[in-house]
């Protein structure tokens, strides 16, 4: 969840994963990847970033990044930003 009105991210970003990563085995990796995902929305929203499809489009990237550089795999990303 975003507040786009004071440019801040106001909760911890979830990732949920179906298929590619068993969550128990890789909860390490998935708190990285959700700092991974945090630390580029607050630089998105530094920025000046604050429209939701710009948003989504930044967090697809990194995320992606992130878990290629990891893992070698390419899951498929759905980011969901909540506007508050």
């Amino acid at each position: 969840a975003v507040d786009v009105h004071t440019a801040t991210v106001v909760t911890k970003p979830e990732i949920i994963t179906r298929g590619w990563v068993y969550a128990p085995e890789a909860e390490d990796l998935l708190d990285e990847g959700a700092e991974v995902v945090r630390a580029e929305l607050v630089e998105a929203l530094r920025q000046g970033a604050t429209d939701v499809e710009t948003l989504q489009q930044r967090i697809r990237r990194s995320a992606g990044r992130f878990v290629n550089e990891r893992t070698r795999r390419k899951p498929m990303i759905v980011p969901v930003v909540m506007e508050l």
